[in-house]
């Protein structure tokens, strides 16, 4: 019988597992119903950034940057990390939510800045900048998410644990484990009512088309614009911008996870193409070259759940959209509710599953959006 048991290989379980080594657990082993970071993983943009209303949020998250910046010392893999940079755009009405992010922000170490719309064209000349109000990151990038996912995987499996693709759970009841850790996304739910624990999380889309910029145009920085476009765009190498959305709206049309389309709708794509050329001069010369779906696996208050659920299951999911930031630092906790009992080097005590049927929802100021 295994002293842990893991379920699901994306990468929050893999980071786990990892970590739960690191932490000297190696009787451990993670289960993958498909392959490595065949779920929403695989299909994430790896966007990491800083830029959130919680305190705790942004040190979690810090923790990923860091991580991920120096992986090949740290885990000894390749993680693909990419310094783009990232400006966030809002409307001037929302300046006063902006200021607060940033200076939490700031208030935690993380290197970011106001801008003014003239700024942001001295930064960027191609972007149109009139009437927003901006924040940026120098610091932040993107990751390739498999490289990622494997390279947590392999260094557990070097340090003694089990890795077990191909192997579907179906019930909490055939682990034979001291503890159980579900980290299954949006496939959590079911296995946790089985603990007697009902995590309210919903399915939600998320398409992202990659689109070709014109030859020799160059990437701008990454860039979450939360004008009624509500869309984020991140450059890639080769000239592409894999683009998605920002808007909450599409929590509200949940689907099923098992039957996810394999690209974005015409209409999505039709979307992002005229929110794209409205913000970034000289895109309109540029084409898609495909796209794909995901799901987010969404909260009510769009944070995710962490900590026991009943005397030998944890859980951590419901990340909304969130995990690849901060799977680092859920590695580090889970590793340590495993070991003691209790987290110790970040307090969880916000993302507590329990506060879902209490009704104390996180609250956020981030006005802009709810994503954070």
């Amino acid at each position: 019988m295994p002293e842990v048991a893991v379920v699901g290989g994306g990468v929050m379980g893999a980071s786990i597992a990892y970590h739960l080594a690191a932490a000297g657990i190696d009787d451990v082993v993670l289960y993958e119903r498909h392959t490595l970071a065949s779920g929403p993983t695989g299909r994430s943009t790896a966007l990491i950034r800083l830029h959130y209303s919680q305190p705790l949020l942004v040190r979690m998250a810090a923790h990923g940057l860091a991580l991920y910046s120096s992986f090949r010392d740290s885990v000894g893999a390749d993680s693909g990390f990419t310094r783009t940079g990232l400006l966030v755009g809002a409307p001037e009405g929302e300046r006063g939510a902006l200021e607060h992010n940033v200076a939490v922000a700031r208030s935690e170490g993380a290197e970011t800045e106001l801008l003014s719309p003239e700024q942001v064209e001295e930064l960027e000349p191609r972007l149109h900048a009139e009437g927003l109000a901006f924040a940026f990151e120098p610091r932040a990038g993107y990751c390739d998410p498999y490289l990622v996912t494997a390279g947590f995987a392999e260094a557990a499996r070097r340090a003694g644990l089990s890795v077990e693709e191909g192997t579907a759970v179906e019930s909490l009841a055939e682990l034979d484990a001291r503890i159980v850790v579900v980290a299954a996304g949006p496939w959590s739910p079911a296995l946790l009512r089985q603990a007697g624990y009902e995590l309210p999380v919903g399915a939600a889309p998320a398409e992202v088309g990659r689109y070709r910029l014109p030859a020799g145009f160059g990437p701008p920085p990454a860039f979450a614009d939360f004008t009624e476009a509500q869309l984020y765009f991140v450059p890639r190498e080769g000239g592409f911008l894999e683009v998605g959305s920002l808007d909450p709206e599409h929590a509200a049309h949940p689907v099923d996870p098992d039957a996810c389309p394999e690209g974005a709708s015409r209409e999505t794509l039709a979307h992002y193409r005229r929110g794209l050329v409205a913000r970034l001069r000289g895109a309109e010369r540029g084409h898609w070259r495909g796209s794909w779906s995901s799901v987010y696996d969404v909260t009510p208050d769009w944070h995710p759940a962490i900590g026991f659920v009943a005397e030998n299951v944890i859980v951590a999911a419901g990340f909304s959209g969130h995990g690849f930031k901060l799977a680092p630092a859920v590695g580090v906790t889970v590793a340590e509710l495993v070991r003691d009992g209790r987290a110790s080097t970040y307090d969880i005590g916000l993302l507590d599953p329990s506060r879902f049927e209490r009704g104390e929802f996180v609250e956020t100021t981030y006005g802009y959006s709810v994503l954070g």
